[in-house]
């Protein structure tokens, strides 16, 4: 699919999330100019909008004569961009934004769907300026508000969506993590995320926690996975891909924004050797890891918890802006 230059486009700029037809202070407003042959219900139509909608963003406009290069405004938004990810695709974009493949070549002159460079920053337009979620309660006796599901990304696949909605800025650390896997290795292996909560949160079976959209199950890095995919299975520690392990896990840590990631005791050690290589200090290595303290040992933020062996376990913080949530505990000797 290749987008072709039209007369009287305008430039966007940067990325915008459509907002409440009421201007307000932060947003800015999406400009629209008008194409020889525009209609105001044409213009409309592709934006999402009624006619009366368009008509109170344009105040003092006449919509029934309009003109080439006309200036419209379709909305208000957010000033956001993307930077395309390896092996990330047009769908994949599109399905996060809530935007069609159309709206996006448009907004990008010469994309090709077939052929989308990595790090290449799209200029785009997202369809909604949604409410900030709430993780309410403690993980283990809570509830999820204005959740989203996993979005899709090439270095993982969702096992079951609908045990997959998280708050907003778990999906938001879940893709930095994965990115940095893919920034040192572009061909890693995909990881199956098992479970984290259901829609509004609350009781998951089989499972003490992930009621309030801040516990994500997902499988480990293996060294071998013949299908392209690491699902869930018994590890041993020299079947561990410890150096793409730590590179999903130290972004986390550095930025303090995990409670607890548990890790079998037995696999912790490989971990920690990469972690060390990968330039970890003493002390940052004693702070993030229960090993090498006995498996009893309640200290570190990767720590032992038993039936994780097949499966890897992370506890996300607390979004800072909310006083609804809970945080856990942490213990330390």
């Amino acid at each position: 699919m290749r987008a072709r230059a039209a007369l009287g486009v305008a430039l966007v700029i940067v990325a915008l999330a459509l907002a409440p037809l009421g201007a307000r202070a932060d947003l800015e407003p999406i400009a629209y100019t008008v194409l020889r042959g525009d209609t105001a219900m044409r213009i409309a139509s592709r934006h999402g909008l009624t006619l009366a909608q368009l008509g109170a963003l344009n105040e003092g406009q006449n919509l029934d004569r309009l003109r080439a290069g006309q200036s419209l405004v379709v909305g208000h938004g957010h000033a956001i961009r993307h930077r395309v990810r390896a092996r990330e695709t047009v769908a994949m974009i599109c399905e996060r934004y809530g935007i069609s493949r159309v709206e996006l070549a448009r907004w990008n002159e010469g994309l090709d769907e077939d052929h989308l460079p990595v790090d290449r920053e799209l200029r785009l337009w997202a369809r909604r300026d949604d409410p900030p979620s709430q993780s309410v309660g403690r993980p283990d006796r809570g509830e999820l508000v204005h959740g989203v599901t996993i979005p899709s990304h090439p270095a993982y696949v969702v096992r079951d969506p609908e045990r997959a909605w998280v708050a907003r800025h778990v999906a938001e650390h879940l893709a930095r993590g994965f990115d940095a896997v893919l920034a040192i290795d572009a061909n890693a292996p995909r990881v199956q995320i098992r479970d984290a909560s259901l829609p509004s949160g609350g009781r998951l079976r089989r499972h003490r926690s992930h009621q309030s959209g801040r516990d994500v199950d997902l499988a480990y890095y293996q060294r071998r996975c013949p299908s392209g995919l690491c699902s869930r299975r018994w590890m041993r520690p020299d079947a561990l891909d410890a150096r793409l392990q730590w590179a999903l896990i130290e972004p986390w840590l550095r930025a303090d924004v995990v409670e607890y990631v548990f890790v079998d005791h037995e696999l912790q050690e490989p971990l920690w050797q990469a972690a060390r290589d990968a330039g970890a200090t003493r002390e940052e290595l004693s702070r993030w890891f229960q090993w090498p303290r006995a498996a009893h040992v309640r200290t570190g933020v990767i720590r032992h918890v038993p039936r994780h062996a097949e499966h890897l376990h992370v506890r996300f913080a607390c979004a800072s802006s909310d006083e609804t949530c809970v945080p856990s505990v942490r213990d330390s000797d």
